[in-house]
């Protein structure tokens, strides 16, 4: 099996050491800055193309769309456009507009990276709502303090997106995935930190720091705050409902590989608990994205298509995490109106008023 790399960056590294892990051969390298992309040619043994077109002609089974999140949508369609039967793995954001959202859902190929649903902690958190060990309908609370300076956002300047978007989709999408229930509403604020010239070049492009609620199916919340102005990068979730609290607090690399805490009325329903994520499958310990390609790249090769298990997801199934953070970051949003219950799958209950 062969894969091509649009974008050479570090997410492109990342993927190409991953898919490489998976047992994929990386065939083609694109990327705009040639030389970067003969680094990571060097690296993988591929070779380099010199255009996007020359890319999608690559007769790769997979391709990883790794470039900047404003690229991602158009490098996707003309990516799955070539080869019918490509999968198309796409970077977070997978998007950045609700119209490019509803383009890349149009094209049945592709499929989200969300590595952080590949942690233990994440996946015994799902098992232990779907069992109902947080009750009817759990409060779920998401606190990102991170650190970056002007330089960081300097070189993410054209990215089409800010924090909650680049950053906090990560902890959306896995709020919605643990509590196994669509998003319904949505509302938050976004600001942005001003740079050393807040109207030149160096000026800051995108939030830095968000605040957001959520109201999922069949009553269960959630908040999120997100600030890039912290001291260190430190990642802490906590869920409540029934009698129980369950809390993780990890850094910026993959926090939801770590070890949950648990809390309970009693020392029976504590020890089921702490059970209960020992026995979980899951990843400990990073980069979770080697555990996640690998699992996708193992249902490829089982003949699945995207969106018919969990281990190769459908950009449907990050939807209305996506919606509902679009909505939030975008200028004078905030607020998603609830859906019907019975739209399909890929509306996920989310549409901006």
């Amino acid at each position: 099996m062969e894969a091509v790399i649009v974008g050479a960056g570090a997410s492109g590294v990342l993927h190409a050491l991953a898919l490489r892990a998976a047992g994929v051969r990386i065939a083609a390298i694109y990327d705009p800055d040639g030389e970067r992309a003969r680094a990571l040619a060097e690296l993988c043994e591929a070779r380099v193309v010199d255009s996007l077109a020359s890319a999608a002609s690559v007769d790769a089974v997979i391709a990883a769309v790794c470039s900047p999140p404003s690229a991602h949508v158009a490098q996707a369609e003309v990516l799955s456009a070539s080869a019918s039967d490509r999968v198309v793995l796409v970077e977070k954001p997978v998007a950045t507009t609700r119209a490019e959202l509803d383009r890349l859902c149009a094209l049945p190929t592709c499929v989200p990276v969300l590595q952080w649903r590949a942690g233990r902690a994440l996946r015994a958190l799902r098992r232990a709502v779907v069992h109902g060990e947080l009750g009817p309908a759990p409060v779920v609370s998401c606190d990102l303090a991170w650190s970056r300076d002007d330089d960081y956002f300097a070189a993410r300047r054209g990215w089409g997106c800010g924090a909650l978007l680049s950053i906090g989709i990560h902890a959306v999408d896995a709020i919605a995935w643990a509590l196994g229930r669509a998003i319904e509403g949505a509302a938050g604020l976004t600001s942005t930190r001003r740079g050393v010239d807040h109207e030149g070049p160096s000026a800051i492009e995108g939030d830095t720091s968000a605040v957001g609620v959520l109201r999922l199916s069949d009553g269960a919340m959630a908040s999120l705050r997100i600030s890039l102005d912290g001291a260190a990068d430190t990642t802490r979730i906590t869920m409540c409902g029934g009698g129980t609290s369950v809390s993780l607090e990890g850094g910026e690399a993959d926090p939801t590989s770590g070890r949950l805490r648990w809390q309970a009325k009693s020392a029976r329903v504590l020890e089921r608990l702490v059970a209960l994520e020992r026995d979980t499958p899951g990843a400990l310990g990073s980069p979770l994205l080697v555990p996640y390609l690998g699992a996708a790249i193992a249902a490829v090769r089982d003949g699945e298509a995207p969106g018919e298990t969990q281990r190769l997801p459908s950009i449907a199934d990050t939807f209305g995490a996506h919606a509902a953070v679009i909505a939030i970051a975008a200028p004078l949003a905030g607020v998603l109106g609830a859906q019907s219950a019975s739209r399909a799958r890929d509306d996920a209950g989310m549409q901006a008023r």
